[in-house]
């Protein structure tokens, strides 16, 4: 039996090889692969270990022995690995497709030093066609990173590729609207509340400068942009009755910004894990 054991983490070797690859094969406008595992290891993004008590039972009535499982878009080790701590006992078929290079290298990377099965596919997620399907789809905050006009199409390639009797298990952020002119405060709030805790951080010594502090300002202008882009809670059912996917069950969970005074009200933004099958 595989062990769980094998796919914990080493933040602070994964910050510092992702700056690495993402040097080298990061095609992202905004460097995201560079950084992401950086600001990970610094405590300021922390949802996929924040949702893996959650995700873990929700998986797994999906899955039969050597379930095929998709990771649509991954920005780290995070999603790969939680998928194999929940599933180990299950010697899940994993496969991650991603857009970018950079987290692709690190997961294959990661994956043959522990002896771990892993298909790492470098595509684009619109182009799925059903051709290949999976047990189990896991998108975590992935609708964020496609810009509305694409969304339809998003879910209905997802769609098409579960197998019969497969499940959709989408991690998925709303929010109220926000006038143009508030863009500006989030990159303004995010930019300082990062450097700061990185400061303050473990990983404080991988900062070379300006270097980090321009990757620090690209990732605060993307988070800023996706933020203004969040979709309101009937866009996001829409989307899903579009894509003819019922909705089984959903589960809200806490989400709070506590540096940000943008989003500082409750009702401000909405986080859900939703268990979806095809119609």
């Amino acid at each position: 039996m595989t062990s769980p054991d094998i796919f914990v983490e080493d933040l602070q070797w994964q910050a510092k090889r992702a700056l690495e690859l993402g040097r080298s094969l990061c095609s992202c406008p905004r460097r995201d692969h560079w950084s992401y595992a950086l600001l990970r290891a610094a405590g300021i993004t922390s949802s996929v270990s924040a949702d893996e008590h959650v995700l873990a039972p929700l998986m797994l009535p999906f899955m039969g022995d050597r379930p095929r499982v998709m990771i649509g878009g991954s920005a780290d080790l995070g999603l790969f690995c939680l998928v194999g701590r929940c599933t180990a006992a299950r010697h899940p078929q994993i496969t991650v497709i991603d857009k970018c290079r950079a987290p692709l290298a690190l997961i294959e990377e990661f994956a043959a030093s522990r002896g771990i099965e892993c298909r790492a596919l470098q595509a684009d997620l619109l182009a799925l066609d059903g051709r290949e399907r999976w047990d189990v789809i896991l998108l975590h905050n992935t609708l964020e990173f496609f810009v509305a006009p694409s969304r339809a199409q998003f879910f209905n390639a997802i769609a098409t590729s579960l197998a019969p009797g497969g499940g959709l298990v989408c991690v998925a952020i709303t929010g109220r609207k926000l006038a143009p002119e508030r863009q500006k405060e989030l990159e303004s709030e995010f930019r300082i509340h990062s450097m700061t805790a990185l400061r303050r951080s473990s990983v404080a010594a991988l900062e070379r400068g300006a270097e980090l502090e321009a990757l620090i300002d690209d990732y605060a202008k993307g988070y800023a942009t996706r933020r203004m882009g969040y979709p309101d809670d009937d866009e996001l059912y829409d989307l899903f009755r579009q894509a003819r996917l019922e909705i089984v069950s959903e589960y809200p969970m806490p989400k709070k910004w506590t540096f940000s005074k943008v989003d500082s009200a409750p009702e401000s933004l909405r986080k859900l894990i939703i268990i979806a099958t095809r119609d």
